[in-house]
């Protein structure tokens, strides 16, 4: 992870000076997320599910002299709750939340606040890496058909990149990674990781 950041902060500052819009801006967008779980209660148990979500998007970029640009970022992903299933597990597959599989269900909400790195390329797109905070909320089972509506944080990075206003659009392609090592579910330990692509329509 050091050296994937080192080698965006390194393309970033490599970029030649060209200025940036600094101040508020927001995004709507769609979505399509990977999530896994996992639990220490059952060995190689990996359910896991692709979403779709609404995407929005609000930020602020603070004013810079330089050729990189800081800011504050959040981003809130609405889904459709697909249940995760594991469809190698013991060669017949297996649902997440089956009365006996202790782990995240579904996702509902994904809310993200990250800082912001970014800047503008000789083209007139724009690049951004961001790194901050996770926090899910979904439906998990901590046992035998005991489940509840499950809360977790983590941490959370992204990478963007907006296209050049000479195209007419201002689109925005998002890739997202979240990893999530803590929740509500209380009687074994669960892990939840999520890759997502998102598109959004910056305003």
């Amino acid at each position: 992870m050091k050296l994937v950041s080192l080698a965006i902060v390194s393309a970033l500052s490599l970029t030649g000076p060209v200025a940036a819009q600094d101040g508020f801006y927001y995004g709507l967008g769609l979505g399509v997320t990977n999530s896994e779980t996992a639990t220490t209660a059952i060995a190689g148990f990996k359910p896991e599910a692709t979403d779709y979500s609404l995407a929005l998007t609000a930020g602020y970029r603070f004013a810079s002299p330089g050729t990189l640009h800081f800011g504050i970022e959040g981003n809130l992903d609405v889904f459709d709750g697909k249940t995760m299933f594991d469809d190698t597990f013991q060669d017949i597959g297996r649902a997440a939340c089956d009365n006996a599989a202790p782990t995240w269900c579904s996702i509902d909400t994904v809310l993200r606040l990250r800082g912001t790195v970014s800047t503008d390329l000789a083209n007139g797109s724009r690049v951004m890496a961001s790194i901050g905070a996770v926090a899910v909320q979904g439906w998990g089972e901590q046992g035998n058909s005991d489940y509840k509506d499950t809360h977790g944080t983590g941490m959370s990075w992204g990478l963007s990149w907006e296209a050049p206003p000479s195209l007419g659009a201002p689109v925005r392609v998002d890739v997202n990674w979240d990893s999530i090592k803590n929740d509500n579910l209380e009687r074994f330990d669960q892990t939840l990781d999520m890759v997502g692509l998102r598109m959004s329509y910056m305003f």
